[in-house]
Formats: structure tokens, sequence, C-alpha cells
């Protein structure tokens, strides 16, 4: 086999079969790694590929004290990564949120041995995506990624123990005492802009905008229901959607559908039980950013402030949290956290002030 350091296609990580061992060819030359699958393989493969891709030639033997460098520690999780934060065949978004923590660790630390990275250097990572103007809760977001990274690196056994347990030291950034800017909360959509704007939508929309302020579902929950998924063998159906949040938690997840939601569902559903609801012109189902748009055109349309399906279901958990005990509250909602599920609670200003003029 030819490897000559002009090609623009690096030579393959391979699995040496009698051996067990992982192998990479280069000048006509089996280099063989360790073995194979195994963080340390790929590690060396690594090393040799860069250097191929520089022109510089393989070294006949690897020091066995080279230092596992930030970048390399990157390279090796974030090819964890793009096998673990998949659901349906597809990425997930926190493996964006990793690759953007990774862009700003690697840009800051690449050639520091990663055994050396502490404390005051993730604070250093920090600052820039604060510079950068993220809001705290993003900031907090990418350097739990970091501190994430490196647990890895130690689960690994990449780099000693104590460079995860210092990084347990970084405290998350307060409210109100860093310089990271706050996001303004997602509040619900009042009634009167939901009605103003579901005489623009279609058909389709508008019973999806009903069917999810009715349940309070997450809108990925609301596009990909399957009929299936449901069972219709109550008065009160249940509906346990296959991908969910917290499903790599190993968490069930279960959304009543009550008479009312019943009756605008009921026409959408496919004889098919593996089809979607709600189907897309190519048969696969609505995707959130196009039911998210088609409410912003309405809104557009009506001449309301614009809102989003995530304002749909603060709405709905807002009117389920008055009606509902805080642990119904919890399991409808889907919270594994019932302090997420108090904030509705809070955010019913209207409700409290109306109270109070009540009671004096």
């Amino acid at each position: 086999m030819s490897n000559k350091s002009n090609s623009t296609r690096p030579p393959s990580y391979r699995l040496h079969k009698a051996s067990g061992q992982a192998v990479v060819t280069i000048d006509r030359r089996d280099r063989y790694l360790g073995v194979h699958g195994t963080p340390e393989s790929r590690l060396r493969y690594e090393r040799l590929i860069t250097a191929w891709m520089q022109g510089e030639p393989a070294p006949e033997k690897e020091s066995e004290s080279a230092d596992i460098t930030v970048a390399e520690v990157c390279i090796q999780y974030l090819r964890w990564a793009e096998g673990y934060y998949v659901k349906d065949g597809k990425p997930t978004t926190e493996l964006g949120n990793v690759r953007r923590a990774i862009k700003a660790l690697r840009e800051t630390y690449p050639s520091l041995p990663a055994k050396e990275f502490s404390p005051l250097k993730l604070k250093t990572v920090r600052q820039r995506f604060i510079d950068g103007g993220l809001c705290r809760t993003d900031c907090n977001r990418f350097t739990g990624i970091i501190a994430r990274i490196f647990r890895y690196a130690v689960e690994n056994e990449l780099v000693p123990p104590d460079v995860a347990h210092g990084l347990e030291a970084v405290k998350s950034l307060a409210k109100g005492r860093c310089e990271a800017p706050e996001t303004d909360p997602v509040l619900p959509v009042e009634q009167d802009a939901i009605d103003a704007t579901l005489p623009h939508l279609s058909t389709r929309d508008r019973a999806m905008v009903k069917i999810q302020l009715l349940l309070a579902c997450r809108p990925g929950e609301l596009v990909a229901m399957r009929p299936r998924e449901i069972d219709q063998s109550q008065a009160v159906w249940i509906y346990r959607p296959r991908l969910h949040k917290t499903m790599h938690k190993g968490k069930d997840r279960i959304i009543p559908i009550g008479p009312r939601a019943r009756l605008l569902l009921a026409p959408w559903l496919p004889d098919d039980p593996d089809r979607f609801v709600f189907r897309s012109q190519r048969g696969s189902h609505v995707s959130v950013t196009g039911y998210g748009a088609a409410i912003r055109a309405a809104c557009r349309k009506a001449g309301t402030k614009p809102w989003s399906p995530n304002q749909l279901r603060h709405s709905g958990a807002t009117r389920i949290r008055q009606q509902a005990s805080l642990d119904a509250a919890q399991v409808i909602l889907g919270h594994s956290n019932i302090s997420m599920t108090e904030t509705y609670a809070e955010r019913n200003l209207d409700a409290a002030i109306d109270l109070a003029m009540k009671l004096g």
C-alpha cells in the first residue's frame, strides 16, 4: 500500500485481525499502535498522522514519555462524543455544544500537556466565553463540557485523576455576580396572541398548536408523535415518546391525553401505527424548526408579537401547575427536578396579583 506525503487522504486506522492490534501503513510500512479501539492506540495514530501531514518522517519508535496534549484529549473526546450524542441516528444539539467548547479549548491551550490543565486555565477559557458575549448559562454550560472532557480523560487513564478533581473546584458563575449577561426568561404566550395567530395557520399547524397547549409537551415530542406510542385503551390516552429529553438517563416520559386533546388529535391519526401523526410533504415528521417558522409567519400576518412553540409549552405548563398538585404536574411536564416545575408557579405573576387583591 502506498502512502505519500503529498496525498490528500491520510492512511487509515485499521484492525490487524491476527494480533488484535491497531495498525496504520505509512510509507509502505505497517506500524502497530497497540490494542485496537483503545484511547492509547488512537493517540499514537493521531500523532503519527500529524507528523505525516506535516511532511515529517514517522518516528521509528514513539517516546514513552510523550505527554498527551490538550488538543489530543479533545480529539479523543470528540471521537467518542460523535458516537454518544446521537438520537434516532441523528446528532443531538449537545454535540454542537461539545464542538464549540472544544474549539475554544484548543485555540487557548493546543500544545499544553493535558496533565498541566488547572482550575485557573479552565477559568481562562471561560473568560473567552464571557468576552465573546455569551450569556451566563451558556458560559456555565460550555465550561461544564470542558470539565467533562477531562473527566473522560481520567476515566480512560489519559491524565492523572487530580486533573479532574482540581477542575471540580471551579464554581459556576452566579447570577448577578459576574460579567456575563443574563438571558430573558422564556415566558408564556398570552391567549389573545394565540387566538389572533390561529386563523393564519394551516389546518395542520392550527391543530398542533391547540394540542400542544393542552398537553404542555415539548415541541420535539409533539412533532415526532406516532400512533404506536399512544395507548388508546383507556378514557385518557397515554403517549410515551420513543425519543425524549431524559431518555439517556433511563427515565420514562408519560404524556396524558385528555378528552379535549383526544378530539383534536383523532382526525390526524394515520392507520399505519408507524407513520408520524404530523407529516411533512416528504413523509417524515414536521420539523421543530418548520413548526416554529410557520408560527412566526402567522404572527406577522396577524400583526402580533412573534412567539415560539417553547412559549406555548410554558403556557400549558403554567395552567397545569395552577390546577394540579406539584407531584402530578412534575409527571405531566416530564421534569427530572421538581424545582423546574415550581418555576411555572413563580412566573404566574398575574394570578398572584389577582389573589392578593381578593385576600387583601
